[in-house]
């Protein structure tokens, strides 16, 4: 297991957190690992709609990676800031 420590900004916290995730994770996963310790504590849950991720820019306009791809796919670096989001399904 080769794990990568990121920094994420999840939609609606006002915190910006740090988890591991591994590189053979997809997106959905690392979606997870984040809303895992925020959706339903500081976020409300959305069940009809998908978690999203994608890079964080300075005009939140990157675009989501594709929910199958990989961390090592992504070529994700060491405490790199992703957004995760709520997306319609």
């Amino acid at each position: 297991m080769n794990s990568t420590p990121i920094l994420c900004r999840f939609q609606y916290d006002c915190h910006i957190r740090l988890f591991d995730v591994d590189q053979a994770d997809d997106m959905d996963a690392v979606a997870a690992k984040c809303a895992a310790h925020i959706v339903g504590r500081q976020v409300a849950p959305q069940p009809d709609k998908i978690l999203r991720v994608r890079r964080t820019t300075d005009d939140d306009n990157a675009a989501p990676f594709p929910r199958d791809m990989t961390v090592k796919a992504a070529e994700l670096t060491r405490f790199e800031q992703l957004d995760v989001y709520f997306d319609v399904a």
